[in-house]
């Protein structure tokens, strides 16, 4: 996959649904960021802590749009699926959900 995407991750009980996913998406797409909540602020710190791409130099401030109570990675890397694996690992960790809009598929 060469095209950009977001996987999207906030606090929250997992979505009953796509329509609720994506709705959830949207809305954080359009509100303005906050604070870090506690749980999100854990995800974003152990996130950091790792390379998105051991082979780029970009680093994830470059990649992270981050809210009140989620955060969106841009993933822009070649090796995708290894960011979206990692991003879901820790969302799950720390009792986030995880939720990939282009594919329609949410995790918890």
């Amino acid at each position: 996959m060469d095209v950009p995407f977001d996987v999207v991750v906030w606090r929250a009980p997992g979505p009953g649904s796509f329509a609720e996913a994506a709705a959830r998406y949207a809305e954080l797409r359009a509100s303005p960021l906050g604070a870090f909540d506690r749980q999100v602020a854990a995800f974003v710190r152990e996130l950091r802590q790792t390379s998105p791409d051991p082979s780029s130099p970009t680093v994830w401030d470059e990649a992270l749009t981050v809210g009140t109570d989620a955060v969106i990675v841009h993933v822009v890397w070649p090796q995708w699926r290894r960011v979206v694996e990692l991003v879901s690992l820790l969302a799950a960790k720390h009792g986030l959900v995880c939720y990939e809009p282009s594919r329609q598929v949410a995790m918890s």
